[in-house]
């Protein structure tokens, strides 16, 4: 189980001659990601909810620092311990497609990610992600500057697939994606979670939350206002703030038909 402990983060306000005051921007921040579980970090925009992800695999910037404890199956990580667990045990999925090299074809992406995980490469297999990932085979002859951003998103899912590792750290992965996309993107991760994979998933999208996740921990004012299962969630019973989220929904307002067809 990966599981985080009174994390906090602050943040370096710079004055003259180089004196800092550090800022608060999340507070005692606890929960836990188990082996085949998908949790849903959920949030408005600048809550801090990739800077969680960023601390997970110690890539923080330096203006900022980390308090608190990072267990991995019991064991508290420094962050050499965390380094090391960069690839193999955490995959990382970031919000911005720019993580693709774009002096390398799509197919020599995928040869890296077999390699590294320590796999042969397979072509039937690596056909049969692209089928599941709605990509042609032909994208292996690609370069990045040749996707699409949704399509650039789901090579890097196919990384995820392809590293085995045992938590996958995924950022924003259905940005740009249409609705049946992101689905189908979301029961590939959930395909992941079968396998035995922890997804730690940070979204802005309720809907796809309560859909998708087993539990859904949201972000307000630098602190957790609901550690919720998708039941929980369902149930309305939640904090104020994100009953006010759920509410404000397209798909719970009944102009726009059946309140819960895309949570169903």
């Amino acid at each position: 189980m990966l599981s985080l402990r009174q994390v906090s983060l602050e943040v370096a306000r710079y004055r003259w001659y180089g004196a800092r005051n550090w800022s608060s921007l999340l507070q005692d921040i606890s929960f836990d990601v188990a082996p085949g579980q998908m949790v849903a970090l959920v949030g408005g925009s600048g809550e801090g909810k990739s800077l969680l992800l960023q601390c997970l695999l110690d890539l923080l910037p330096e203006n900022l620092r980390f308090q608190g404890t990072i267990t991995l199956e019991g064991k508290t990580l420094n962050s050499d311990d965390i380094r090391k667990c960069r690839g193999d045990t955490f995959s990382y999925v970031p919000q911005g497609v720019q993580a693709l090299n774009p002096l390398l074809s799509i197919e020599k992406h995928l040869r890296r990610a077999c390699q590294l995980s320590g796999q042969q490469w397979n072509a039937g297999k690596i056909e049969r992600l692209l089928q599941r990932s709605r990509l042609e085979s032909r994208v292996l002859d690609a370069f990045p500057r040749q996707l699409s951003g949704g399509m650039a998103k789901r090579v890097l899912a196919c990384h995820a697939s392809l590293s085995q590792a045992g938590y996958i750290l995924a950022d924003e992965i259905t940005a740009w994606l249409d609705a049946p996309l992101a689905n189908q993107l979301l029961e590939q991760l959930r395909e992941q979670c079968e396998q035995g994979a922890g997804v730690l998933w940070v979204t802005h999208d309720l809907t796809l939350a309560a859909r998708h996740a087993d539990r859904i921990v949201a972000l307000h004012q630098g602190r957790v206002s609901d550690n919720v299962s998708r039941e929980q969630l369902l149930r309305g019973e939640i904090s104020e703030h994100l009953q006010r989220q759920w509410r404000a929904l397209p798909e719970r307002n009944q102009l726009f038909g059946e309140r819960n067809v895309v949570l169903s």
